[in-house]
């Protein structure tokens, strides 16, 4: 039995093509992180412009409850069981602190996993390699 092997050819223009979609897509996935970071935080914000203490309050308690991991993950933040005489001596202005607590540890998240991951750059080199259009080389030249 033969074996046959094979090779995809591109033609400078086709190379431009898609570096110039990966570039897009690049961008694209790191200005995701302050829309996805201002999408997740809207409910805190929205919470914290009534100045209503039991909205803010059953808006703190329910981010509290879905980004637990977030919490316990971030140096300096603790998180402690609280009963009705703390609710009824805690300000709302303190609540609003909290709540901004909670929005700045929502983007430092984001922000991290975008780090972590996919910086512009680095994203854009790993979508030139899986596109199979570009040699290691050619990609090392490309970011000189």
């Amino acid at each position: 039995m033969e074996e046959y092997s094979q090779n995809l050819n591109y033609t400078d223009e086709e190379k431009v093509a898609i570096y110039c979609k990966n570039i897009v897509r690049a961008v694209e996935k790191t200005y995701e992180v302050g829309t996805r970071s201002k999408l997740l935080s809207q409910k805190a914000l929205a919470a914290i412009q009534t100045g209503d203490k039991q909205i803010m309050w059953i808006t703190l308690q329910e981010y509290i409850h879905k980004f637990q991991k977030i919490f316990t993950m971030a140096n300096g933040v603790r998180l402690a069981r609280v009963n009705a005489d703390y609710y009824e001596n805690v300000t709302k202005e303190d609540i609003a602190k909290q709540l901004n607590v909670v929005i700045g540890l929502i983007y430092l998240n984001e922000a991290k996993h975008c780090i972590a991951r996919e910086t512009i750059k680095t994203c854009f080199q790993k979508l030139l390699r899986q596109s199979g259009a570009f040699s290691n080389r050619e990609i090392e030249l490309l970011f000189l």
